[in-house]
């Protein structure tokens, strides 16, 4: 017999409040619930062994196609008018491959690793300012925000002139809460960047912008122009703005620990406690599909992935909920499983592992400007950050 997963009442859209919180207890409302969202029930599934057999299986499409005619995709992901047809996040099957080897030009593990230096210089130079600072800094606005902006910007081959402009427009995308203002950075995050390719080339330096409109010219093409226009900002928007929460993360709880253990196995775990994004990216169900004896998934359903409370998992790591800093083994879904394993998943460590190392480094004796009150954390719908760390240098 099969039942229908509880209704839970969890508004997703929650903007100066913090939803982590409520995603890791989901469980608590059974593996899967159905939420009132986006014009209708979304299903969030949140037990480890099914969240990792949805990331997997290719039936939960990421293409917008297959939504119902109900949704009303307010993320923007799906289905905007500046979102290519064939795009990285809302592809499926050879579709995707295709994309995900064009993506891999410029992250590729041999071209990530070429990029260390340049990280690792960039990382200075954001230092060099931070210990100017007179009095508390605040190491989100100074240090974890504009490090992974222009390390992508930069990978992208974009002018330095047009980074702020990229950064204001992902705020109010990811952040913008009223419709009107998400729409107007997307408008002109895609029209920035489509300017920038089809009426001045000449400010685009060598990068994956040019590699990609490179294979545009093949005989036959690997792609359109009008697709790289569109693939640009999907990775700009991802590139810095989760790479951004997880180094703030990082550093705050390594701040607010006793010891500081290997920074690479910190930063591992602040991705399995503070997953940048807590949901994976719509999915919808191409046909009925069981999930468990009693639970099938009907066609066409929107169904959100609870990466958050998968990697709490009770039966993996021993008191889930706590930030163990030299926690052995890891394990997480934070980058995804499957086929949309997070391209950038290699960029993103480096950053991280290169900007707390470096800080640390330099800044021995830093400690928290408000020790014992949390930071304040807020949530959209995919997205989940710190705002501000103050942070005294010594």
């Amino acid at each position: 017999m099969t039942t229908l997963p509880p209704v839970v009442d969890l508004p997703l859209r929650r903007g100066e409040r913090d939803l982590l919180g409520d995603l890791t207890r989901l469980p608590a409302s059974g593996p899967v619930a159905r939420v009132r969202h986006a014009g209708g029930l979304v299903w969030i599934v949140s037990a480890p062994a099914l969240v990792r057999r949805v990331l997997a299986d290719a039936r939960f499409a990421k293409n917008g196609r297959h939504a119902p005619p109900w949704f009303v995709d307010e993320s923007g992901l799906i289905g905007s008018r500046e979102t290519a047809p064939g795009d990285i996040v809302t592809s499926d099957g050879p579709e995707h491959l295709r994309l995900r080897k064009l993506h891999m030009l410029g992250l590729s593990p041999g071209r990530v690793r070429a990029w260390a230096p340049t990280v690792a210089a960039v990382t200075e130079e954001l230092l060099d300012e931070v210990g100017r600072a007179d009095g508390p800094v605040d190491l989100v606005s100074a240090l974890a925000y504009p490090l992974p902006l222009t390390i992508i910007c930069t990978l992208l081959g974009l002018p330095r002139a047009v980074h702020p402009a990229m950064r204001d427009a992902a705020e109010r995308i990811f952040y913008g809460g009223d419709a009107d203002v998400r729409a107007s950075g997307r408008a002109d995050l895609y029209g920035t960047v489509a300017r920038l390719i089809d009426e001045e080339p000449d400010r685009i330096a060598d990068g994956l912008i040019t590699d990609l409109l490179a294979v545009t010219r093949l005989d036959p093409p690997q792609a359109t122009r009008t697709e790289v226009k569109a693939w640009i900002p999907s990775l700009i928007l991802p590139g810095h703005e989760s790479t951004a929460s997880l180094i703030s993360a990082t550093l705050y709880e390594l701040l607010a620990a006793p010891d500081r253990p290997g920074i690479a196995t910190a930063v591992e775990e602040t991705l399995r406690v503070h997953p940048p994004f807590p949901l994976a990216t719509w999915r919808f169900a191409t046909a009925d599909l069981p999930l468990t004896d009693d639970v099938t998934v009907p066609r066409g359903t929107p169904v959100l992935v609870n990466l958050a409370a998968a990697n709490r998992d009770h039966a993996v790591h021993p008191d889930p909920d706590r930030f163990v800093p030299d926690r052995d083994p890891i394990e997480h879904v934070s980058f995804g499983l499957g086929p949309h394993y997070c391209v950038g998943a290699a960029l993103a460590r480096l950053e991280a592992t290169t900007a707390v190392d470096a800080f640390f480094h330099r800044f021995p004796r830093a400690r928290l400007a408000e020790p014992g009150i949390p930071p304040h954390r807020e949530s959209d719908l995919l997205s989940h950050r710190i705002t501000t760390l103050p942070v005294v240098l010594g």
